[in-house]
């Protein structure tokens, strides 16, 4: 993702900002709605977890309410991004790793344990495809990057080290975590910002509003639609995405999209190009260019889901997706060695005329 992150963490920033929102109620049927008395769009933006983050919905109870709404939001969005930054050193999650190879259980919140659980749960199902432990592997990787140059071998393997999610444990009698080794550091990339996003749609929810639809750098959850009955439209992204005039849209209701890629995010190193989502494995960037995109029934899920299945590739990715996570949608497109774009699709993603 490719914005500031003063605010934030390191989120996979590549995974989001490939999808466009677009408005066709508002641009071509939604006038009645714009000069109804009872229904007004509301926009709002807000930098947030290092990305912009904007937010879209109908209401019908007047301005201070939607004003108390989007507040709502932002408020839940800054409490999360305390819970999750390895960025800010007073976090939650970066209090945990100052903890780790003590030996000591850490109780933590209620956020934190739901996104451990699912992140641990989606590593064993993908064999540490996902990863929340490369904290340590991730940091030398940016600095890597900055650098253009590949780290020392030994530096390189003394922060795999201390990766791995199997030194990450979970006791649920009492909500607790253990990080085995010393200088852990959990990076929750490609989760917290999907987390985020839910988080967000739930206050709407708990102020009324149904037609919302909430963007993170990118990646995109929504609840119902327009208020005229049609859905919040976005713009899937190709390799060739400099062409905004793209017809390839899908419907978005009750549901989350997100993008894992090296579209934009990547670095070329002697003459070879690496993505900035990590290879678990090795600490090194993705090699292979891709592009993943998940539509899934919340946002926490696509975003992990995006993430894991960019790094198991396209030639494992499809009969894992069938395996493990039958029920999503997913668009898969890679560059084959003859750099012809290749693609495969997981469901029926309903195409949209502009």
């Amino acid at each position: 993702m490719l914005f500031l992150r003063s605010l934030g963490f390191s989120l996979g920033l590549v995974s989001s900002i490939y999808l466009l929102c677009l408005d066709p109620a508002v641009a071509a049927n939604d006038s009645g709605c714009e000069s109804s008395l009872e229904w007004k769009k509301h926009v709002f933006h807000r930098p947030q977890m290092g990305v912009p983050f904007r937010l879209t919905f109908y209401s019908n109870q007047g301005e201070e309410h939607a004003e108390s709404a989007a507040d709502g939001v932002w408020k839940r969005i800054s409490a999360l991004n305390a819970i999750f930054s390895n960025y800010e050193t007073d976090s939650e999650l970066s209090q945990l790793g100052y903890n780790s190879g003590k030996g000591d259980w850490v109780p933590v919140s209620d956020p934190l344990w739901k996104v451990l659980c699912h992140a641990q749960q989606l590593s064993m199902q993908s064999d540490g495809a996902f990863d929340l432990t490369l904290g340590p592997a991730t940091a030398l990787w940016r600095k890597a990057r900055r650098q253009k140059s590949l780290p020392a071998q030994t530096i390189l393997e003394s922060m795999m080290s201390r990766t791995g999610w199997k030194k990450l444990l979970l006791r649920p009698e009492n909500q607790s975590v253990c990080l085995v080794s010393p200088g852990m550091r959990l990076d929750p990339g490609g989760i917290a910002k999907g987390f985020a996003l839910d988080g967000g749609l739930a206050v709407l929810s708990d102020f009324g509003i149904r037609h919302a639809l909430l963007a993170g750098g990118g990646d995109m959850a929504a609840l119902e639609g327009h208020p005229n009955g049609k859905p919040w439209t976005i713009r899937l992204a190709g390799f060739d995405d400099d062409d905004p005039t793209s017809e390839d849209m899908i419907p978005l209701v009750h549901a989350a999209v997100a993008t894992s890629g090296d579209l934009f995010q990547f670095v070329e190193i002697d003459k070879l190009r690496y993505s900035h989502i990590l290879n678990p494995k090795t600490g090194i960037g993705l090699t292979t260019r891709s592009l993943v995109t998940v539509y899934a029934s919340s946002g926490m899920e696509a975003d992990s889901l995006a993430t894991t299945l960019a790094v198991l590739g396209p030639k494992a990715a499809p009969e894992w997706i069938e395996r493990f996570a039958s029920g999503v949608k997913v668009r898969l497109l890679w560059l084959d060695e003859a750099d012809t774009v290749q693609e495969w699709v997981r469901g029926d993603f309903e195409r949209i005329s502009p």
